[in-house]
């Protein structure tokens, strides 16, 4: 950047960063828990990276509601795995005459540390596409 040009909105920072994060295609079952005491809801995850998710459901969120989202993986003998993140609705869109389409941001980056089993996914699925 150059003396006298205007700094860069955080919001386009932000975009810049979400765009070094390719999603990776997942679908499977999850579990959406609203943070204030709602109803779990069954949802199907369509896509997912390292700071959120896509998802669809036939339940409505609201805009900046704050989730957990439940997701289950198999190990390498097959045995379940679980993984919570907790994240916040970015949007929501309705869905044909299906239900709606969910963005979720996550609190916290994906690592290995935290999120073992969606980190490893993520990190194999992304090789195999380069």
């Amino acid at each position: 950047m150059k003396r006298g040009e205007p700094k860069p909105s955080s919001t386009a920072l932000a975009a810049g960063e979400r765009r070094k994060f390719v999603r990776a295609t997942l679908v499977g079952s999850a579990l959406v828990s609203p943070k204030n005491g709602g109803r779990a809801s069954t949802a199907v995850l369509d896509n997912v990276n390292k700071i959120g998710a896509g998802l669809h459901m036939k339940e409505r969120l609201t805009p900046n509601e704050r989730v957990t989202v439940s997701l289950a993986f198999l190990d390498s003998d097959r045995v379940e795995q679980q993984e919570k993140l907790e994240g916040t609705v970015a949007w929501i869109k309705p869905w044909e005459k299906k239900g709606f389409l969910i963005g979720v941001v996550w609190d916290e980056l994906v690592t290995k540390e935290q999120n073992r089993w969606l980190y490893y996914y993520l990190e194999e699925t992304l090789k195999a596409s380069v």
